[in-house]
């Protein structure tokens, strides 16, 4: 890292932080930026996947174009609004691991304990939400569903047990023994990504087109536009995994001096590695 590199991380990202910090550790607000700053670039990318998704749906089946038809259960595929089955599965767990790391936070600011088993609530309603949201997927996607699902059915009674504790000791115990299946939902996500590029590249696809495998060549750079912002994330991912590691070393293994340097370094390198991919995503 340059002294020009340092010291502009310095000024925009953690000078602000340590002069609002009044509780907690600034190293894990820093964190909460910088994961915050790659589930924003997630949603731009599943924005995306739920386009392409409505597209593939209403061309493989003809009753979602026919205005005397109407299924309730097919209605995300009617409207341009909310998610289609395999969008909303990986929101949803996107979502579960959002707020596992708002409850990482919460401990690591000394949150009270009524305030813990709020977030503990909120956190086992998603992973409900997540399980219920792979179950409506199950029925169009047959490499991300079966993994992610498992990981959750192991969640949620950890997380239920959590909701539970008062003593905050145990409390930490309980969110470190749910934090593998956690990492592996993330894990899970990422590796999803091929079955949602699968989703994308069908959507432009178009019979009689013989080049380019079936896509126009007039929608072959969407594609590569397409291509460029999921690989986007997949990398904000993988340094999201680092940063997530740290995190957890350094709220709940018990943080040494090295343990909240290492998250600091990560955090930061998470967030630089973030507007280098919304500004790679988003050219002028």
């Amino acid at each position: 890292m340059t002294g020009l590199r340092t010291a502009a991380i310095l000024v925009v990202f953690i000078l602000p932080i340590l002069s609002a910090c009044t509780t907690g550790i600034a190293e894990f607000q820093l964190y909460e930026q910088a994961y915050n700053a790659q589930a924003a670039e997630a949603n731009k990318v599943l924005d995306r996947l739920a386009r392409a998704e409505r597209v593939v749906a209403r061309r493989s089946d003809p009753s979602l174009t026919k205005v005397y038809d109407f299924d309730p259960d097919k209605a995300a595929y009617y409207v341009d609004a909310g998610d289609p089955p395999l969008t909303g599965a990986i929101r949803s767990g996107l979502k579960s691991v959002t707020t596992y790391n708002a409850l990482l936070a919460g401990l690591a600011n000394g949150e009270s304990a009524t305030a813990l088993t709020t977030r503990t609530g909120t956190l086992y309603s998603n992973l409900l939400a997540t399980a219920q949201a792979l179950s409506v997927a199950a029925g169009v996607s047959t490499a991300f569903v079966p993994g992610a699902q498992a990981l959750a059915g192991r969640l949620l009674p950890l997380i239920e047990q959590a909701e539970k504790l008062r003593n905050r000791a145990e409390f930490r115990r309980k969110l470190l023994e749910a934090y593998p299946d956690m990492r592996a939902l993330l894990v899970r996500l990422r590796d999803g990504t091929k079955e949602m590029y699968a989703v994308i590249f069908r959507s432009y696809v178009k019979r009689g087109v013989i080049r380019n495998r079936g896509i126009p060549a007039a929608d072959v750079p969407k594609l590569q536009a397409d291509r460029k912002l999921l690989a986007g994330w997949v990398i904000l991912m993988d340094q999201t995994l680092v940063s997530m590691d740290a995190a957890t070393n350094a709220v709940l293994a018990g943080a040494s001096s090295a343990d909240v340097s290492v998250l600091m370094d990560a955090s930061v390198d998470l967030r630089v590695l973030a507007e280098r991919v919304r500004d790679a995503s988003n050219p002028q």
